[in-house]
């Protein structure tokens, strides 16, 4: 569009929406400039032409209409992939509103960019895809937290060392001592400051496979990631400390992280569909 001109076009994804008026909805997107919020008109309407494209976790081309003092207005919007799996799947659609929540609480309207959009973007399409969506959490987890400015310190102890302190733990199992996770330090403690340290509701314990696992989502691709395979008490141990660190740095607790937590997952883990191929971009 023209510089100045009322209308601007985007790419959206849809991270929530809610009822405005008798007939229209208010959406909160996630867009390649940052986080907004858009109004469409009559998009409760039973013949609404835009109803079926501002889906919850849909990616959309929209062209919206500038409005001084108020929501701007959608004038077209396009599906361009809907992540319907997610809306009918009750254990992918629980993941994927807490990677939607996640994201609206740590990202004021007008933050966020073309990487925060990516990420989620990757994220949803995993989330339809992965037998395992968990993993697809994970490491949604430490890279938006890392575009927040929250980024967990997993390679060097955050405790009283004179010199930095590497985090190295072993492959070995059995039963030693743990490592911690301190979120008000930032980062991981070694097994030494984790024995040592003083009191705290916050400091969680973490093994050395936990350890790893969050060490390997913030450094690995997750093409490399997903070939994997990760024992369930390990995603949730993953989940417990990254919870406590997140309800920390937000002051508040995350409800789709409570939901998660109750649900219990009982049938074995969902198959893609379609042929059996997947394709996935590499981050």
């Amino acid at each position: 569009m023209a510089a100045g001109s009322r209308l601007y076009r985007t790419a959206g994804i849809v991270i929530r929406r809610r009822n405005q008026g008798e007939a229209d909805r208010v959406l909160t997107l996630c867009t390649p400039q940052g986080k907004i919020e858009v109004i469409v008109k009559g998009a409760r309407k039973i013949r609404s032409r835009k109803a079926g494209h501002v889906e919850l976790f849909s990616r959309s081309d929209f062209i919206i209409s500038r409005v001084e003092h108020s929501w701007d207005i959608v004038s077209q919007a396009e599906t361009v992939e809907p992540h319907a799996r997610l809306r009918g799947d009750l254990v992918r659609g629980a993941h994927a509103r807490y990677a939607v929540e996640l994201l609206d609480r740590f990202f004021a309207p007008g933050e966020g960019d073309g990487a925060l959009f990516d990420l989620l973007d990757h994220t949803l399409t995993w989330l339809c895809e992965e037998p395992d969506p968990a993993l697809s959490i994970r490491f949604y987890e430490q890279h938006l937290l890392g575009l927040a400015g929250f980024r967990p310190e997993l390679f060097r102890c955050v405790g009283e060392h004179e010199t930095p302190h590497p985090l190295r733990p072993p492959t070995e199992h059995g039963d030693r001592p743990p490592y911690g996770l301190d979120p008000e330090r930032g980062g991981a403690l070694c097994r030494r400051c984790y024995a040592t340290r003083p009191r705290s509701r916050w400091i969680e314990p973490l093994s050395a496979a936990g350890l790893s696992l969050l060490q390997d989502c913030q450094r690995e691709p997750y093409s490399t990631l997903r070939t994997r395979a990760i024992p369930p008490a390990l995603h949730a141990e993953a989940a417990r400390v990254m919870e406590r660190y997140i309800v920390y740095h937000l002051e508040r607790q995350v409800g789709a992280a409570r939901f998660l937590r109750n649900l219990r997952i009982t049938a074995p883990p969902a198959q893609p569909t379609g042929d059996g191929t997947k394709t996935h971009r590499r981050l």
